[in-house]
Parts: structure tokens; sequence; C-alpha cells
């Protein structure tokens, strides 16, 4: 017995039609049938002989590039696979874990929609989750053989469907179900679905080795677009946007499904995440949808876990400055920010501090929206607004938790910056991020959130800002000749210097893709809380008086240390006006 939504049966019929195994105009007077006698659409056209239940599994493979598996009793399934999960959650979510092998575990299923649960599998087993398909009848079969189920399961799943369209179940005969005869496969049949797959994957291996941070696919009227965004900028994949258009739909719904998203969903947006393995190593990628006039809008980020593996040392800070830092995130308590836009690198400078200080004697809690990364030995908390769970009401729990460090992702709002404060005057090192243009302008934000004078100043020992800037290409290097001694003095060089100094840009070559530009660094400002901006905040002098006093005691700007890069050739006039002027 076939039983699956009837959305679900009406996609599959839909692609059925589009194989040339069926007419449109057979599953148009098919649909009336079923309706008619309350039956599944896929069901009546299997029981008029207008298709087999093998081509039905086939083309279910095809499209969700599933592996194909066939069991000839239940002799055959591996009884530690089986012992992964409950009984009540294998038969009511119909699927079958078949087989195991180390932290792999093979599951089947026989409807398509089913493979919205292997999330929760891969949640409840902690295992990989490896989907394959197999027939209707035949997963009925090992139900009734595993779990002495027989078609009375299928009977309630056709009432239960037919109450949801508000229509009378209809009487299912109490008969055992029998295995159709395999049906030959056409020439060429799954040309068109194993050609999507091997352009996702292919899109999926060429962003990682291009050193891509996210992948961008969209569709509009009549063309589709495909970006990376490489070194923080996003360029057009121009070669892939005509394959991308003619297979938009079947494209995206492939990602759905390797991510776990619900396919027959597109009206809501939807994140889901994908684990691949380029060049011998793991690769995440979260994804996101996002329902458009012209169809589903797909971002996914590549997370490189090469971060978790980065040190303090490795970051770029300037020696001074590192020294310095490194007291900061040593001390048993108090305050360290790390400011600067979305996407200049914080994350990755918090995960090389965690890195630093995590050991088995030290209780680490963190509140991350979202968790990136998972770190062995570190209690991390994903936070859900929408449910209450909001970076207050975790740093709240946390106080609870007996912790030594705590790291928010972010202060966005005073009540979070009140208790996170607080947490950093008992006894706690917190780490968190904030949203400022510079590390003095982080002290001004505190006192605009209304937190008062005495409490930034008893609690906060650092503020660093930083930028990631585009690094010129070694192999075409240059001497820049557009850069003028005007606008040199405009960066803040003296007519001196401007006079006598050369600046380098890359020109473009096939190792920087005509860019100019390979690979990112970090430009960093660490400013220690001294006791005499102690005294300047408690004053409330203002950030003019913060920063004179910093520079006093050795502070130097991000447009300090990115002049010294430049004339390092290290970066360009136009990358250091894009991200710092």
């Amino acid at each position: 017995m076939i039983v699956v939504q009837p959305v679900v049966a009406r996609s599959i019929a839909n692609l059925l039609v589009e194989k040339g195994i069926l007419e449109d105009k057979t599953v148009s007077r098919t649909s009336v049938a079923s309706n008619e006698s309350g039956r599944n659409l896929l069901a009546t056209l299997v029981e008029f002989g207008h298709v087999t239940e093998d081509q039905i599994t086939d083309v279910i493979g095809q499209f969700y590039g599933l592996k194909k598996v066939s069991f000839k009793s239940k002799d055959e399934i591996n009884p530690e696979a089986l012992a992964e999960l409950p009984d009540t959650f294998i038969t009511k979510n119909r699927i079958l874990p078949f087989d195991v092998d180390d932290n792999l575990l093979k599951v089947a299923v026989a409807n398509p929609a089913n493979l919205a649960m292997m999330g929760n599998v891969r949640v409840i087993t902690e295992k990989k989750i490896e989907p394959h398909v197999t027939g209707f009848s035949e997963l009925q079969n090992l139900f009734a053989e595993l779990f002495n189920l027989g078609t009375e399961t299928e009977e309630l799943q056709v009432a239960e469907i037919q109450q949801n369209k508000n229509k009378p179940a209809p009487a299912v005969k109490r008969t055992a179900v029998k295995k159709l005869p395999k049906a030959k496969k056409k020439p060429g049949e799954d040309e068109t679905s194993s050609e999507v797959i091997i352009f996702v994957n292919s899109m999926f291996r060429e962003a990682v080795e291009r050193g891509a941070s996210d992948i961008h696919i969209e569709a509009f009227k009549g063309h589709a677009r495909m970006r990376y965004r490489i070194d923080g900028m996003l360029q057009a994949i121009e070669e892939k946007e005509k394959y991308l258009f003619e297979r938009y739909s079947a494209i995206t719904t492939r990602i759905k499904i390797m991510s776990l998203l619900d396919i027959a969903e597109r009206r809501l947006p939807q994140d889901g995440s994908i684990i691949i393995e380029v060049g011998g190593n793991e690769v995440d990628i979260r994804v996101s949808s996002l329902p458009t006039s012209f169809g589903e809008r797909i971002v996914m980020r590549i997370l490189d876990r090469g971060a978790l593996k980065l040190t303090l040392d490795s970051l770029g800070f300037d020696s001074e400055d590192l020294v310095n830092f490194k007291q900061a995130v040593d001390s048993p308590q108090g305050m360290v920010l790390v400011t600067g836009p979305t996407g200049s690198g914080k994350s990755t400078t918090l995960y090389a501090v965690l890195g630093r200080l995590n050991r088995e004697e030290v209780n680490i809690l963190t509140a991350e929206d979202p968790v990136e990364y998972n770190i062995d030995g570190v209690g991390q908390v994903q936070i859900k607004e929408a449910i209450g769970l909001t970076f207050a009401a975790a740093l709240r729990s946390f106080l609870r938790q007996d912790p030594e460090i705590i790291l928010v992702g972010e202060i966005r709002d005073k009540e979070t910056a009140d208790i996170a404060i607080k947490a950093a005057l008992t006894g706690h090192l917190v780490l968190s991020t904030l949203h400022t243009n510079d590390a003095i302008s982080s002290v001004t934000r505190l006192l605009n959130m209304g937190i008062p004078d005495y409490l930034i100043a008893g609690s906060l020992r650092m503020a660093v800002a930083q930028r990631l800037i585009r690094k010129n290409c070694k192999s075409c290097n240059a001497i820049d000749d557009t850069v003028t001694p005007d606008l040199l003095v405009s960066f803040g060089f003296s007519p001196g210097e401007a006079s006598r100094t050369s600046l380098y840009r890359g020109k473009g070559c096939p190792d920087c893709n005509g860019t100019g530009f390979k690979g990112r660094r970090g430009v960093y400002e660490v400013l220690p809380i001294s006791d005499s901006i102690r005294q300047a905040i408690l004053q409330r002098k203002g950030e003019s008086r913060f920063r004179e006093l910093a520079i006093e005691e050795g502070f130097s700007s991000m447009q300090t240390v990115s002049r010294e890069m430049m004339l390092q050739g290290v970066i360009s006039a136009d990358e250091y006006t894009r991200v710092l002027m």
C-alpha cells in the first residue's frame, strides 16, 4: 500500500511525467478517479497499471539523490542498527535503520517526506545519517515481520490522510501486500537528476577550494544568479548561471534535501545544515532559504573548521598589542569586548581565545546566535528568542552553573549588558562582542545603553576593534601609479612622507582570478582600560579625551596599523579606503 500526503503524491506524479513514464493527461484522469474513490493518487496509478511501484522508487531515488536499497527478509536488517532508535519512533515515522558502521547509520525510507525526520534521527543517535530509498510495499512487509504490524497500520495512515482532507476513510481490504515486479529503466532516465547532483556537489567543492565563505543562488525573471563571497566580496559565477536557471527548482530541492529541510514548504523561510567532505576534510555548511517572487533564494555559509585551530599568535596582532590582549583574557575576572561590524572576524578571534582558555579545570559557558562550531569541553547554548531563550535569559542561568568564563555572542541591549557587567564584577571573565566602529567608542556605547559609569570603569578590562582586509596578490603585486601625494596626505601621511612614498596593488592574474587580491588578514586596535581611562570614564570626559589618553599610553588605531601595512606592500590604497576610511 502506497500512503503519502496528497501534496507529496502529486509532486512524485509530476516527476514521473517529467521522466516520460506518465503522461500529464493520465495523471489528471487518475487524479479525478482517486478523489472520487478516496484513494491515494500514487496507489491508484499503480492499481490502474499506469506505473509500477519500482518505477516510483527509482524516480524518488534519482531526484533526491538517494541510493536504492532492497531487502529479501528481516534477516538482512542489522539488529544493532534497529537498536539505535525506539521501535515506536521507527514505526510512527516510517523510517527503518538497517545498518550501522561505527559512526554511520543507514536509514531506509519510502516516502520522501519522511526525510525531514533525519535531523531528529541524527540528534537521537548522535551519528551521521545516510538515507536510502526503498519500496513502499517492501518497507511495509518488513514492518510486518519486525514489529508485527500488518496492513492495519496502513489503514490508520489512510484514515488520517483522508480526515485531513475532510473525507471519510475508505474501506481497505486486510490482505497481504505483494511485491510488484521491477520495471525496466528507460535509457537516460536518470540523466537530469544525476546532472543536478553533480552540479550541486561541484558547486560546494569549487566554493571550498576557492576559499569562499558564502554561496548565494537566486532566481529572477528570465535568469538566475550564483555568487561566491571570496575575501569578503561577492563574485558572480557567470559560467554556471545558465544551467542554474534551467534547473533552478531541482537544484534548490536537492540542497534542501541535503540540509534536511521541508521540500514541500516554499512559502516560509527555513534554516538547515549540511556536512560535506572536501579533500578529506569535513566542511560545515549552514543553509538559509528565503521565498522570493521567482523562487527560493538560498544562501549557504561555509564554516571554516580551521578557525578552531587558530591561536592568538596567528591572528596578526602587533607584538605589544598581543601581549596586552593575552594579559586581559588570562585575567580571572573582568570584561573583554571585541568590536566591529558583521563579517569582521570577531567570532574567529573569540574562538581563538576559547582555544587558549579551554582546560579541564575551567568551566566555560557560551551563549551564541548561532553556535557556529562545537567545541569539546565547552558548554554552548544556542539562543532562541522565539521561545524566550535570549542572551539575557541564558546569562542568568549561566550564573547558577558555576562558570569561570562566560562568552556572550553579542551585547545588544541594556539588560544583557547589565547582567554581563555584573558577572564580570563578581569573579567571572566575560567575553563578548559589540557593534561599534572602533575600540574607544565601545565605552560610549555602553554609557548610551544606560550602564552606570562606575560599573563600566570597574568591569571593563579591554576593548579590541578589528576589520578583515584583503591582501594584495603576491604574484601580481606592483607599484600603484594612481596613488597621488594628496591621497597619501588624506590617509594621514605627512607631506614629506607623501612625496617619497610608493604604494602597491595587485594588477590581476590567474592566481587571484583577476581580482588583484588573495587572502585576508585581521587589522586590530587594542585598548587596555588603564587607571587614567577609568578616571575619565567616571568623569564622563567623552571620546575625544579617551582617545587622547589612549594615544599618550601608546594606543595605535587600525588606521595607523594599516598605513604601515600599505608601506610594506601588503594592502592597497583602494582597500584601505574601502575598509577604513
